[in-house]
């Protein structure tokens, strides 16, 4: 299944299957990317199922970087991915405590990555695990899947898709335990706007990019303002925002060049390929009217990948919606406005959803939680899921 170099997670004492008590351990091993330890964190992940029997390999496909899969077999019929990420963002400071010491207060769980995702992928594990001790009578196979460097660059994603191919997937994101079929996804243009220098002391020798640039964001700004009509009925509309802006060379010269990096957010239906034709014709317009100054884009900063979607009239889809309903979960579909591996997932034709406990409004925030009552009902979900995808209920 997977062809690089892999470790076993050791065999370790775990506690009785208890989402909290997993959320907790996970949360405690600091797996920020870049500079955390992904490894350590797997093998907390992997020793409750290791404890159990099951077969664990921690792929290090990259330094600093490692995937966990672990497949339980059921017997003859598809596969379904259980999957989620292991990393999380920087922490940041203020705190009301340290954000990998994770307590619980007021029935929510506190801690860096609580939420965006170790929560579910606790609870996947936790559903899965019951569904293996109760010796289930499904058909067909699970693989649990936690992947690196997500919050990055898909790294983890990208790599398991090359040797792994279910037949469908849940990925693990804090939608509140809504369904969610379609996310947005990203492309980052990088305009540089181009001046004439000249020293700082007679800048009307000189032709101002700093100037330049804040004309331009003027026209940036009314694009943005235009996306804002276009609308999906799950992810809602396309977003554009300045998000960097780097210029000048020299205190005392007057700029020749300065860089806005801008943050496109792509609904379902378009292509990075549209939205910097959208963006050009804009700078086109803008040298046209100021020809002092030239503007075009140079690069693309980094981003996670495209916009996503598992049509509603899929069998998965209608399969994850009555599941979500057997246990008592709402059945109306939603989108994410952020990027996640789904992008990956559907790139190779895997039909995917997404859901998970926690909310967007705490991801990558100061004080990151998740309620306890949403980790329980997650298990709940998981195993839902699974028993009606690989049951009676398919």
């Amino acid at each position: 299944m997977i062809t690089t170099d892999r470790s076993t997670a050791p065999v370790a004492a775990t506690d009785a299957l208890d989402v909290v008590a997993l959320t907790q351990q996970l949360v405690a091993v600091d797996s920020t990317n870049p500079g955390g330890d992904e490894v350590a964190a797997l093998d907390v992940l992997g020793g409750w199922f290791a404890a159990r029997g099951l077969q664990v390999e921690v792929d290090r496909y990259r330094d600093g970087h490692a995937n966990l899969v672990v497949p339980v077999d059921f017997g003859p019929g598809p596969t379904l991915m259980l999957n989620s990420h292991i990393d999380v963002v920087p922490a940041g400071s203020g705190w009301r405590q340290p954000p990998f010491a994770p307590s619980v207060v007021d029935g929510r769980l506190y801690g860096r990555g609580s939420a965006d995702a170790k929560g579910s992928l606790a609870a996947m594990a936790v559903a899965l695990l019951q569904l293996v001790e109760e010796r289930a009578e499904l058909d067909g196979t699970v693989v649990f899947t936690a992947v690196g460097d997500e919050e990055a660059g898909s790294t983890g994603a990208r790599h398991l898709v090359q040797g792994l191919h279910p037949d469908a997937c849940v990925v693990g994101e804090p939608t509140g335990l809504q369904l969610l079929s379609a996310h947005k996804g990203s492309v980052r243009p990088v305009v540089e706007v181009r001046g004439v220098p000249a020293h700082a002391a007679t800048p009307h020798q000189g032709v101002n990019a700093v100037e330049g640039a804040a004309l331009l964001l003027g026209r940036l700004r009314r694009l943005s303002e235009q996306l804002l009509e276009r609308n999906h009925p799950l992810t809602g509309g396309p977003t554009m925002t300045p998000v960097l802006i780097d210029g000048g060379e020299a205190p005392n010269a007057v700029p020749e060049r300065c860089r806005i990096t801008l943050d496109r957010r792509l609904v379902p239906g378009e292509s990075d390929a549209d939205a910097l034709a959208e963006v050009q014709q804009v700078l086109d317009s803008f040298t046209a009217e100021h020809p002092r100054w030239q503007a075009s884009v140079v690069a693309c900063a980094p981003s996670t990948g495209g916009p996503s979607e598992t049509p509603r009239d899929h069998p998965f889809v209608a399969t994850a919606l009555a599941a979500m309903e057997s246990v008592g979960e709402r059945t109306d579909l939603g989108g994410l406005v952020v990027n996640c591996d789904m992008t990956t997932f559907r790139a190779a034709d895997i039909p995917t959803v997404v859901v998970g406990p926690g909310t967007l409004a705490v991801m990558h925030a100061i004080d990151e939680h998740v309620e306890v009552d949403q980790l329980q009902r997650a298990v709940a979900v998981h195993r839902a899921i699974i028993e009606h995808y690989l049951g009676s209920g398919r």
